[in-house]
């Protein structure tokens, strides 16, 4: 594999592994509610365009809540919201430990195996 798409492949590892982190860290902080989230008391706006333009929910409605939930180990809370919530969230933190995995294998200075 060639120094050029090895650094390619390793920024990419390290912007999943920031937005995973980024995701859950986010799930942690923000306190969860059956109509929004907030941050330290307050309310943050829901953020989907379709909702906002069509007053529709689409079918990622409730994943953040669902988030949220998850975060703070109300499994029964985010399953009540979205039946994915739970199964995307551990998804998500797997892929925290994967990252972090190939990232240290991707390191400049590891050898490519002889062929």
């Amino acid at each position: 594999m060639s120094q050029r798409v090895r650094r390619v492949q390793r920024r990419s590892e390290w912007s999943l592994l920031w937005l995973s982190l980024g995701v859950i860290i986010a799930s942690i902080l923000l306190s969860p509610s059956a109509e929004a989230v907030s941050l330290f008391g307050v309310e943050v706006p829901p953020l989907c365009v379709f909702t906002n333009l069509f007053g529709l929910d689409c079918f990622g409605c409730g994943l953040t809540r669902s988030f949220t939930y998850m975060g703070h180990g109300d499994i029964e809370g985010a399953l009540d919201l979205h039946m994915l919530g739970p199964f995307l969230y551990v998804f998500v933190a797997a892929q925290v430990p994967l990252r972090v995995w190939r990232v240290w294998n991707t390191r400049e200075d590891v050898q490519a195996p002889l062929r």
